[in-house]
């Protein structure tokens, strides 16, 4: 009789915790469903929000250069629905607005009030501009100046352990022609790329780096981007016995040891070409070491990293003539 009871109990537990699944499940749905809608309406509302944008100038004549004395980004307050609010933030809606310069050819001022419609246009009627900052523009146009300047690529690289760069990073062009105002011209001494962050490496890379040319408004070129050539590889490390010099070998010097033992990293396609010939090192008098001269590395290849010398100073005897 005990065991039938206990069976019963065990079934009502059971179907007790399987209702109980199924009203939670029912409960986390309609919470679900509620909060869909409730998001859903949100998005489909009207609001207002701040978009920055910036202003570019097209159909400058080919001998012309303009020039704005503020910044080129513009502060619009727009009304939209939601989903235009979250495309903005997630999509960036629309980071740049053009302005035909032969509407305003003539002018050394644009009362950015009178092309809101023009901006709506651009942003296909989808938002309305409530409100602009700055409201007016001075710009100036002057004869176009043009200067070579050398391309700085911004990079911030890690390796995977064992990994290391084969040789330099190189990028194709290095320099570049740019156009503008003699002023903004004469004040820039290179163009950098936006930045670029790599973690990691344990292959060479190839990566098409665009410059950075919010960072030079009022500044043109015909080229926006660069080949960049990352050439990674594996390191190994190498151990040679290189034999001790001196500066003036006549000086009759003698030294303990009269080989020093060199470490070094390598990449693994150069391990072959290094020869203990590519190292010099010599010992010399350092006026902080008593009876002991510095061992001084003086000559190595170029294909090497990490060197290490050891021991880094030796005992030495002067030789009698």
């Amino acid at each position: 009789m005990k065991r039938r009871i206990l069976q019963w109990k065990q079934i009502f537990k059971e179907k007790s915790r399987k209702r109980y699944r199924r009203r939670f499940l029912l409960y986390i749905s309609c919470v679900f469903l509620a909060l869909v809608f409730w998001f859903l309406n949100i998005l489909n509302k009207s609001h207002r929000f701040e978009l920055n944008t910036i202003l570019q100038f097209t159909n400058i004549p080919g001998d012309k250069a303009l020039s704005i004395k503020e910044n080129r980004t513009v502060s619009f307050t727009v009304e939209g629905s939601g989903w235009n609010l979250l495309r903005s933030k997630l999509l960036s809606f629309s980071d740049t607005l053009t302005i035909d310069y032969r509407s305003i050819r003539g002018k050394d001022e644009i009362d950015l009030n009178k092309l809101l419609l023009d901006f709506e246009s651009q942003w296909s009627r989808k938002m309305k501009i409530m409100n602009v900052y700055p409201t007016k523009l001075d710009i100036i146009v002057e004869k176009k100046r043009i200067k070579k300047v050398p391309i700085e690529a911004i990079l911030n690289l890690s390796f995977a352990d064992g990994y290391d760069l084969s040789s330099k990073v190189n990028w194709y062009p290095d320099s570049i022609y740019i156009t503008g105002p003699l002023e903004y011209i004469n004040s820039i001494k290179s163009i950098k790329t936006i930045p670029l962050i790599l973690q990691n490496l344990n292959a060479s890379k190839s990566i098409e780096l665009p410059i950075d040319f919010n960072k030079y408004p009022n500044i043109n070129s015909s080229i926006k981007s660069i080949k960049l050539n990352i050439p990674v590889e594996h390191y190994t490390e190498g151990l040679m016995d290189i034999a001790i010099s001196q500066r003036n070998e006549s000086a009759g010097i003698l030294t303990f040891p009269s080989k020093c033992k060199v470490s070094y990293k390598v990449a693994l396609s150069n391990f072959h070409k290094v020869i203990p010939q590519s190292f010099k090192i010599i010992a010399e008098y350092d006026r902080n070491l008593s009876n002991r001269l510095k061992l001084k590395l003086i000559s190595k290849p170029n294909s090497v990293k990490d060197i290490q010398l050891t021991p880094e100073t030796v005992e030495y005897i002067i030789l009698k003539r």
